[in-house]
């Protein structure tokens, strides 16, 4: 069963199995999820699960980020990250089910955009979803100060509305920066 939590609904326990789950889809960063769930210091606004059997077979987190653009406009974004799908269940369109579960409360929720970033290998998967790599450089900045050197490099975006996502160069930061 898919699931929408908000993210103070989730209790300890829960959380703990996400990260179990995210540090076998992501042994690379298997030490920051023994941890904590968070990625560059911004906590979910919301995560979508599919559990079975009382397990987490899949996982969508959602950050709330902001864009701004070279003219200093600002839109908060729906930032989408730990798409994952536990390696025994991949190849049955869970994690396209998982995302389209996440891009309509995205909608629901009110934002214009989706951004995520990933591996320049699973950019034709995103496609197929209807996203778009972005034209123009857009950079994730964990402060002023300091850009934050992403291992996924390709940044994707995805419009829900009829507003078009600015063009030139997108900074893209926490909403309080």
């Amino acid at each position: 069963m898919i699931e929408i939590i908000d993210e103070q609904n989730i209790a300890p326990p829960l959380d703990a199995k996400i990260r179990a789950m995210l540090c076998v889809c992501f042994p690379e960063w298997a030490e920051v999820f023994a941890c904590r769930r968070v990625w560059h210091n911004t906590p979910p606004i919301f995560t979508v699960l599919l559990r079975e059997d009382g397990e987490i077979a899949a996982h969508v987190a959602v950050v709330v980020r902001t864009i701004t653009t070279t003219w200093n406009w600002r839109y908060n974004v729906a930032s989408i990250q730990g798409v994952s799908v536990v390696p025994e269940k991949r190849g049955n369109r869970i994690g396209r089910e998982l995302l389209d579960v996440t891009v309509n409360e995205i909608k629901r929720r009110g934002f214009f955009f989706a951004i995520l970033f990933c591996k320049e290998s699973l950019v034709p998967y995103y496609i197929s979803l209807g996203w778009q790599l972005a034209d123009d450089s857009m950079v994730m900045w964990n402060n002023r100060d300091l850009p934050i050197a992403m291992r996924s490099n390709c940044p994707m975006y995805k419009e829900l509305t009829d507003v078009s996502l600015p063009e030139g160069p997108l900074d893209v930061h926490s909403p309080t920066l």
